[in-house]
């Protein structure tokens, strides 16, 4: 039984398994005989690693550049917030970080950033801060939470890796093989859900026809209707896994 785990976002999903099957796979092959593996665990959070390095401008309680770029080539979380129209910033922040404040939000950064150019991670905070209710800022949540996820998922381009991902690690499974996905926030536990659900239908017809004429077969079993969730125990151990779930998917 071969198992290949990875952190999905200490390298891009695809790259992660294109180059196990450009390289890797192909030596195992060679080896043993293996072409394809019966289990992959995608863990989709970001390191607390990453999380907590001071410079790499992740969090919202340290002050940092505003970088957020897991690989640190392209488009910065600098260059977001301080180029982006008032219309895409607002955008981004409502779909990526389901923020019903993002309207309020974008606007005070393009008020600011028509002064002073906002560079680090303590300045937008408090922008962010400054743009919700105060009964918003009184709760356990920071109010910078779902902004600084919403540039964090823009600036790596993580919806699209994340969809990408998925597509080839079914690939890689063999038949009866499972793919078992760890999110942590609903915007990527939606996705996961949507495309087990849809490989795992057995016809895509209208329902109004008599018969099936699609010809659509089921390319996977959902092993998990519902995700799977951690335990309070140790949710208090360590808080950020609070949010992890877990869905799993068995190749048919």
């Amino acid at each position: 039984c071969f198992f290949f785990f990875f952190f999905f976002k200490q390298k891009t999903a695809y790259e992660m398994l294109r180059s196990l099957v450009g390289s890797e796979m192909c030596i195992r092959d060679r080896k043993n005989n293996i072409k394809f593996v019966n289990g992959i665990l995608m863990d989709l959070g970001v390191s607390s690693f990453q999380l907590d390095n001071d410079i790499r401008g992740f969090s919202y309680h340290k002050t940092a550049p505003l970088d957020m770029r897991m690989n640190k080539e392209g488009t910065s979380a600098f260059d977001v917030v301080n180029n982006l129209s008032e219309h895409e910033l607002e955008k981004l922040i409502r779909v990526y970080g389901e923020e019903k404040y993002a309207r309020q939000i974008s606007r005070n950064i393009i008020k600011t950033r028509n002064i002073n150019k906002i560079k680090t991670t303590t300045e937008l905070s408090e922008i962010i801060k400054q743009s919700v209710p105060a009964f918003v800022r009184r709760k356990e949540k920071h109010p910078a939470k779902k902004t600084f996820q919403a540039i964090r998922i823009y600036v790596n381009d993580e919806i699209n890796e994340l969809k990408e991902g998925l597509g080839t690690a079914l690939t890689l499974l063999d038949k009866g093989g499972r793919l078992s996905v760890i999110s942590f926030h609903s915007l990527e536990d939606r996705i996961v859900k949507q495309k087990f659900k849809d490989l795992s239908k057995e016809c895509i017809c209208p329902p109004d026809f008599p018969v099936c004429v699609c010809d659509v077969k089921a390319k996977i079993k959902i092993i998990t209707k519902k995700p799977i969730t951690e335990t309070d125990g140790n949710i208090i151990k360590n808080k950020r896994s609070r949010s992890a779930k877990l869905r799993v998917c068995e190749k048919i």
